[in-house]
């Protein structure tokens, strides 16, 4: 069962962003025709096709144009309310925490980064 996904950290060019958000953040701005996927596919890395989706999302629906997401901020909010915005359903198996998958099925990318495989 999925829980509607919220943000760890916030999300912006200048900022230092969780690989899992940047995931679901751009997964559910493709699927809902915002994120145009470069040639080279869709990585959980921040790139300026995100940042564009994320502009043209905010522009589109009345909130503040700035391509940043904060936790529970507008922008989030909108997009749990209209986006339906899922979790990932993957959960680590070392910090029992959720996950989207970036490195490994079974270890998030905090634990992978920590060496925890």
């Amino acid at each position: 069962m999925t829980q509607d996904y919220r943000l760890k950290s916030a999300i912006g060019a200048d900022r230092e962003t969780d690989l899992d958000d940047v995931w679901v953040v751009k997964k559910n701005l493709r699927d809902n025709g915002y994120y145009s996927e470069p040639s080279y596919g869709m990585t959980p890395y921040p790139d300026q096709f995100m940042f564009d989706a994320i502009k043209q999302y905010q522009k589109e629906n009345g909130l503040k144009v700035d391509g940043v997401m904060l936790p529970d901020g507008e922008t989030e909010q909108h997009m749990l309310d209209n986006l339906a915005a899922k979790s990932p359903t993957l959960w680590c198996t070392k910090c029992k925490g959720p996950h989207a998958g970036v490195y490994s099925m079974r270890i998030c990318h905090n634990c992978w980064e920590k060496g925890e495989r």
